[in-house]
C-alpha cells in the first residue's frame, strides 16, 4: 500500500515537472502579455513605458524568458527527481525533490503575488497544489521507513 502511494505521488511530481516546462514556456513566449499584465497592476500603461524606454524594455523581456528558462530546467529536475523515485524509492531524493519543489513553486507564487499578475498567481498556485499533493502522498512511507545510524 505505501509503496503504491510512493509511485502515485511521484507520477503526480513527474507531471507537476511537465506542467512546470509548459510554465516556463507560457512565460517565456508571452513575455509581452505578461509585461502588460503586470504593468496594469500597478496603473502603468506599458505601451507608453515600452516607447520611451526601449532598453529597459528589452531588460524585461530578457528577464522573463530567463524566468522561462529557469523553470524548464527546474520541470526537467523535477521530473528526472520523480521517475529516480519510481524506480528505487529513495528517501533522500525525496527530500531533495520536496525542497527543490518547494522552494521553487513558493517562490514564483510570491512573485506573481508580489506582481499582482492574476493569471501568474493562478497558474503557479495550481503548479503548487498539484506539487503539495504529490508529495505528501507518499510522506508515511518515507516517516515510517528506518535508516541505519552511522
Amino acid at each position: 500500500m505505501n509503496i503504491r502511494r510512493v509511485k502515485q505521488g511521484a507520477r503526480i511530481t513527474w507531471y507537476n515537472g511537465i506542467y512546470m516546462i509548459l510554465f516556463g514556456i507560457f512565460y517565456a513566449v508571452f513575455a509581452k502579455f505578461n509585461m502588460k499584465q503586470n504593468f496594469n497592476a500597478i496603473s502603468e500603461l506599458w505601451g507608453f513605458f515600452a516607447k520611451f524606454n526601449p532598453e529597459i524594455t528589452f531588460l524585461f523581456y530578457l528577464f522573463n524568458v530567463l524566468i522561462g528558462l529557469f523553470l524548464i530546467s527546474t520541470g526537467i529536475t523535477i521530473m528526472h527527481l520523480s521517475d529516480f523515485i519510481i524506480k528505487r524509492k529513495d528517501k533522500m531524493t525525496w527530500v531533495v525533490l520536496f525542497i527543490s519543489g518547494l522552494i521553487a513553486w513558493s517562490g514564483l507564487t510570491v512573485i506573481s503575488w508580489l506582481f499582482r499578475n492574476t493569471v501568474l498567481i493562478a497558474l503557479s498556485l495550481t503548479g503548487w497544489f498539484i506539487f503539495i499533493f504529490g508529495m505528501l502522498l507518499p510522506i508515511n512511507y518515507y516517516l515510517e521507513k528506518s535508516y541505519r545510524e552511522y
